[in-house]
């Protein structure tokens, strides 16, 4: 699965390349300069920056249709090489206080009543939903913890905390996108899973998102 999402990173450089590529043709003439321009994009993306990520996400998304799986390759790819880099950058080195575990509403039940949107800890834990689970999984570790209805309150959540890394949760469409958005901040994300469909009763592995924080607070 990792290689089809490097593969698709580079499809989309190239892609992108061919624009620059033409315009260095039309200049010189000369054909290998113009292939030159592709492979030095190509070189270039290989530090995988949030630039380069965004450039590739967004050739990636008209050509959903025809790269197979769900119709999310551009976001598969943020989301694994994304959070690759996160990790291989910060693992081991952010102190448990500093990361933002980011939730999606979603995850509550829908017929619950308790108000957890702008607190979480009004969940009481009943065991209906991941969330209690989740809300003891960040008072373990230490983690902050807050849930977003939308990449708006995401990101106003980003801005208030100011955490280092994040470690978010949503679907794919959400997640590749809401990576992308949540730059400079680094993020490491873990899909959900959507027996209900999209937007009603999601699950995560919490195990997964255990992990997840435990790369980024200690070295394995």
């Amino acid at each position: 699965m990792r290689s089809n999402n490097i593969f698709h990173y580079h499809l989309g450089l190239t892609v992108f390349s061919f624009f620059p590529a033409v315009i260095v043709f039309l200049t010189t003439h000369q054909w290998y300069w113009a292939a030159a321009t592709v492979v030095l994009v190509n070189i270039l993306g290989l530090f995988r920056t949030g630039m380069f990520l965004a450039i590739s996400f967004h050739v990636l998304k008209p050509m959903a249709g025809i790269l197979g799986g769900e119709g999310f390759a551009a976001e598969e790819m943020v989301i694994s090489l994304g959070s690759d880099k996160t990790l291989r950058k910060l693992g081991g080195s952010v102190p448990a206080g500093r990361i933002l575990l980011l939730l999606p509403h979603c995850l509550q039940r829908h017929d619950c009543d308790r108000r957890i949107t702008f607190n979480p800890y009004n969940c009481i834990r009943c065991g209906g939903c991941p969330v209690g689970s989740l809300l003891d999984l960040a008072d373990r570790t230490g983690v902050k913890i807050a849930i977003a209805t939308g990449g708006t309150l995401a990101r106003r959540h980003i801005r208030e905390l100011r955490p280092l890394a994040v470690v978010a949760v949503a679907c794919p469409r959400d997640l590749g996108q809401g990576m992308l958005d949540a730059r400079p901040v680094p993020v490491a994300g873990v899909e959900n899973t959507r027996p209900a469909g999209d937007c009603l009763d999601t699950q995560v592995d919490i195990l997964t998102v255990e992990e997840t924080i435990s790369r980024l607070t200690s070295a394995t």
